[in-house]
């Protein structure tokens, strides 16, 4: 007697696993953005902090030559940081406590796919708030730079989408969903700080500043954008990425472990 044969679906193809991968990030997205909670704060947030502190208080156009400059590829460091770390950080300690991810585990979905979308939807985010920061950067914050340095100050602070992303996802992974909001707030404004991204540092705090990766993010900034910059471009991508690689190493076995 011959087996019966068991129809399996549609073959997944490659477009159709690409399809699901954009499908996914796309809602994603959409749902965020429709989550005022969320999406205020990390679209409002960078352009309100930088028109007041490094606009307004900072004298307008009446610093020295270039620090108008400087504090714009400071803000945009500050600004692309941010829906990497809370998209990850606040909503994969949330779901993972709602036990989404162990129900998403069982649905016919590419693997990899829950990560891929959460990528993609932080990259969607900071290419926004680049596009704003730019726009003020041009008409209120009287910066200097031409728009080819700019184009490429905004092609590199992307990448500073994929550290921010890993540190969240650690933050995600392993803090408890009731403190990941309060973590990932202090590591952001932390980084921000005690890496000397918006003022000189003095002291240890100078000493030490390279252990924060928003401090090797603004040297490759500042270096795209045509200003001095400390260090080597190829020592500061390095570090960037051996530190995303650990960080979500060590969040993927957490997660693989118990979800």
């Amino acid at each position: 007697m011959t087996a019966a044969a068991v129809d399996l679906g549609p073959k997944m193809t490659v477009a159709r696993i690409i399809g699901a991968y954009l499908s996914d990030a796309k809602y994603e997205s959409l749902r965020l953005l429709r989550t005022p909670a969320f999406a205020m704060p990390i679209l409002a947030m960078p352009i309100l902090f930088y028109t007041f502190f490094g606009v307004v208080l900072n004298g307008g156009g009446h610093r020295p030559p270039g620090f108008a400059d400087m504090m714009f590829v400071g803000w945009t460091v500050y600004g692309v940081m941010g829906p990497g770390l809370f998209g990850f950080g606040i909503l994969v300690a949330v779901e993972r406590n709602m036990g989404l991810l162990t129900y998403k585990r069982a649905l016919p979905m590419p693997a990899g796919s829950y990560l891929a979308a959460k990528l993609m939807m932080a990259y969607v985010f900071a290419i926004v708030v680049m596009a704003m920061l730019v726009t003020a950067g041009l008409t209120i914050g009287h910066v200097t730079l031409p728009p080819l340095k700019l184009l490429t100050v905004a092609a590199v602070m992307s990448l500073g989408v994929i550290p921010a992303c890993a540190i969240g996802l650690f933050i995600g992974a392993w803090a408890p969903a009731s403190s990941a909001s309060a973590i990932a707030n202090i590591v952001y404004l932390g980084m921000a700080f005690l890496s000397g991204l918006f003022f000189p540092l003095s002291g240890v705090l100078h000493d030490i500043r390279f252990i924060w990766p928003t401090y090797h993010l603004k040297q490759l900034a500042m270096a795209s954008a045509g200003m001095p910059s400390e260090g080597s471009l190829v020592s500061h991508a390095g570090v960037l990425a051996a530190m995303s690689g650990v960080l979500i190493l060590a969040a993927s076995r957490k997660l693989a472990r118990r979800g």
